[in-house]
This record gives C-alpha cells, sequence and structure tokens, in this order.
C-alpha cells in the first residue's frame, strides 16, 4: 500500500553570534551540504545566506542562515534526527568552531508542492561550486482559527495566489529564483488578492528571506 504520509519541510535558522564572519559562514554552509543533504527519504536540501536587502518590518534579521530539507514523510525526518550518524557528525562539529551558535527550527506539513513549473530554468550548483544567486522566501503563518479546516483553507489560498509566478523554481513555502521575481511577485495584482482573501485568518507573520548558496537536487518525489 502506498504512503500516504504528508511531505514533512523542515526550516532550520542559525544565528552565529560572534562567529559571524564571511569564512565561518561558508565554511558552515560546506559542512551543512556535507553532512546534512544525503540521508535516506531526503527530497531536497536548499541552504543560505540572509538577504541582507531584505528589510521589511516583517523580515527577521536576527539569523544569519536558513536551511530548509523537505523529508518524504515523518519516518524519514525521525531518521534524520535521531539515528542519522552524519547529522550528529555536524553538531559536533560545528559546535566544537561555533560554540555560540542559537538555532530557531520550523516544522511544515507540505499541503501543495510545485517544482520548476514557473520557471524558464533550472538553477543548480556551478563549477565554481556556487549557484546563481537565488532567493528562498520563507514565510510562516500564525493563523487565528487554527482548525485543519481554514489550516486547509489557507494553503488553498497561497497555492491560487502566492504560487503561479514567473521566477518561481519551488513552491511549498516560497522559493523564488531572484530578487527581481520577487519585487516583481510583491507588486503583483495576484499577489495583493491574497490580503482580501485571507483578511481575519493571520494572526501574526513571520519573514525570512535568505540568498542561496548551495541546493541539492529533487532526488525523487516517490513517497
Amino acid at each position: 500500500m502506498a504512503n500516504t504520509a504528508p511531505m514533512l519541510m523542515h526550516s532550520t535558522y542559525f544565528s552565529l553570534g560572534l562567529n559571524n564572519t564571511p569564512d565561518v559562514g561558508e565554511a558552515y554552509m560546506a559542512e551543512a551540504l556535507q553532512y546534512l543533504s544525503n540521508s535516506p527519504g531526503l527530497i531536497s536540501f536548499w541552504i543560505g545566506r540572509r538577504a541582507d536587502d531584505m528589510v521589511r518590518p516583517e523580515n527577521d534579521l536576527k539569523y544569519d542562515i536558513a536551511m530548509h530539507q523537505i523529508f518524504a514523510n515523518e519516518d524519514a525526518f525521525n531518521l534524520y534526527n535521531k539515528n542519522d550518524t552524519s547529522h550528529e557528525q555536524f553538531v559536533t562539529d560545528v559546535n566544537r568552531w561555533t560554540p555560540s551558535t542559537t538555532r530557531r527550527v520550523l516544522d511544515t506539513y507540505i499541503s501543495n508542492l510545485i517544482i520548476g513549473g514557473n520557471s524558464s530554468t533550472a538553477q543548480h550548483i556551478g563549477a565554481d561550486g556556487n549557484m546563481p544567486q537565488s532567493l528562498f522566501h520563507s514565510i510562516y503563518f500564525s493563523l487565528v482559527d487554527k482548525s485543519a479546516a481554514n489550516v486547509a483553507k489557507l494553503t488553498d489560498i497561497c497555492a491560487k495566489c502566492l504560487a503561479p509566478h514567473p521566477g518561481i523554481q519551488l513552491y511549498c513555502s516560497g522559493g523564488l529564483t531572484a530578487k527581481k521575481a520577487y519585487d516583481d511577485y510583491l507588486k503583483s495584482k495576484l499577489h495583493d488578492e491574497f490580503f482580501p482573501a485571507t483578511k481575519g485568518m493571520i494572526d501574526h507573520t513571520y519573514i525570512f528571506d535568505s540568498y542561496l548558496k548551495y541546493e541539492s537536487k529533487i532526488y525523487s518525489l516517490t513517497r
């Protein structure tokens, strides 16, 4: 019987504290790519530094690096989180040379997943180890009515109003291929329709934007 458990998106935000230098940040992301991007059941992996030019009042400027991982289901995440020796090695290594690091973690069950549907060209890591500048736009809504039905209603509105925009390479919580595409998205008529459609539903909003350093390929959507 096919596994119908929902995919899980695991988002971790790292504040490097006093160790937040360019070299340490690069090393931190490389360490994450090495140890955290190959766990069984991991569908995709994204990591990057905070987008310093994204300074709207809603944006969280406290954290320095954002990492997003999509797992086939909660069992795959639990394997990664509890029993994966690579995950344990990452924690051991970075705690040794960035002991002041703090973290914020947000986990989301994915209701809608769109990959590459609005992007003319997919962007991947180049020969120099970098990828063309891409922006991962993460939004977390705290709802007034937290019922399952209302959550489903909001995610359907999000998929209708926020997903079908040029430049989106991956949509689940967001994934824009360039800041210009993001700026056009913010000014679009369809984006504007999102707010009256969700009036009274959202209590407050958390936003973190990061320019991506590494992106893994989408391995498989077979669950």
